[in-house]
């Protein structure tokens, strides 16, 4: 299980990394075509797809990394076993929202598909777009049990990498 954790992740973040890549060059190039007075239109759309990529694999990929947005003050003014169900409220929570845009999703996904939505200018399946909330709202859930069950692998939390004052200030 442990093997296949790391993988998923490590593909999330390999793909996280592509988008990001392909966003730079495709934005720098709409730039310089734009100043050579040469416009090309479908960059502006091919980066739109990457960022919605970029998005929500990085949304997936904050759950299982334990780095979302949380309200943690209730949980870390507990200790033991009510800490650990604190924790695992927002989970729940969380995994039924994202079971929810999954499902929606999906269905849009398949809208899409069965009446051959395009995208104007790329003429591309429009399903490009809607794929990535689906795969990661799916991921989201995976990752948000998987860090309330494990735990996250980064140890270093924000808490921990902000110096705290140690009193010699004079």
């Amino acid at each position: 299980m442990d093997r296949l954790d790391r993988l998923i992740w490590r593909l999330v973040d390999g793909a996280i990394l592509m988008a990001v890549m392909g966003m730079v060059c495709l934005i720098a190039l709409q730039v310089g075509s734009r100043l050579i007075g040469a416009s090309v239109p479908w960059t502006e759309e091919l980066s739109r797809f990457l960022f919605i990529w970029t998005v929500w694999l990085g949304l997936s990929a904050s759950f299982r990394a334990g780095t979302h947005p949380a309200l943690d003050m209730l949980p870390a003014m507990t200790t033991g076993r009510l800490r650990r169900l604190l924790g695992l409220i927002p989970a729940l929570a969380t995994t039924i929202l994202f079971l929810a845009v999954t499902y929606y999703g999906y269905r849009l996904l398949l809208q899409q598909i069965t009446f051959g939505e395009q995208s104007p200018i790329l003429q591309v399946g429009m399903y490009w777009a809607t794929l990535p909330l689906v795969l990661g709202s799916a991921l989201s859930i995976f990752g948000v049990l998987t860090d309330a069950i494990l735990g996250h692998d980064d140890p270093v939390t924000l808490r921990q990498a902000v110096p705290e004052h140690q009193g010699d200030e004079k």
